[in-house]
């Protein structure tokens, strides 16, 4: 089978959308965030969200296709490339409360969101980088080097700006990340407890030095 690296376009986004919510069905945090799954009205909000941050100047939406399926879209990713430093009035604003949809539990969705953004301010701030800010792959595609593609696309494009790159990984993408050369530099963790489960959730704040670092 091969894999290739495209652009998505925008007509690609209902792939996307399906992709994620395919991916996100996988943990127990995924789980938390939409305890009945996605339904049709998520789903809807989620491409507009999705078709919204196609047309930011600055992102960047990347695809893997098989084209043994017929160029079927077996995984994704959105990387944020800030190429200059940004005012502090862009990167330091807290995010909004966001209705996440009808099914959606958006006290969690908010509040994970809210700690990666006070990560983001904390570690990057406004300095030029490339941020990896979603990266998913279809369950029946794992494990085939699509995100490894991916990931490699965004650290190529830093490389050549002599740019550091930023994730948060879930425990599903740690060990690629630290192949890729991301170092561990903080921890977001949610207590389950607040949403009626047991443990901690973990996503590992990480950074690839720039190429001349």
């Amino acid at each position: 089978m091969s894999l290739i690296l495209q652009p998505i376009v925008e007509a690609d986004m209902e792939r996307v959308i399906e992709i994620q919510d395919r991916a996100f069905s996988t943990t127990l945090w995924d789980q938390v965030m939409f305890p009945n799954g996605i339904s049709a009205a998520s789903n809807v909000l989620m491409v507009e969200r999705a078709r919204k941050d196609f047309h930011d100047p600055n992102v960047v939406y990347m695809k893997v296709v098989d084209t043994d399926r017929d160029n079927e879209i077996v995984s994704f990713a959105r990387w944020h490339i800030y190429k200059q430093a940004r005012p502090e009035s862009e990167w330091s604003k807290p995010r909004e409360m966001r209705d996440w949809g009808p099914d959606a539990n958006n006290q969690a969705l908010n509040d994970f969101m809210g700690a990666i953004d006070e990560k983001r301010r904390e570690l990057m701030a406004g300095e030029p980088h490339c941020l990896l800010g979603l990266l998913d792959t279809h369950p029946d595609h794992q494990r085939r080097g699509a995100g490894a593609m991916l990931v490699q696309w965004g650290a190529n494009i830093a490389d050549e700006a002599g740019l550091r790159c930023y994730l948060e990984a879930s425990p599903a993408g740690y060990h690629l990340y630290r192949q890729k050369g991301f170092k561990d530099v903080g921890n977001i963790d949610m207590n389950m407890a607040k949403y009626g489960k047991e443990g901690v959730s973990r996503h590992v704040c990480m950074i690839r030095p720039a190429k001349a670092e």
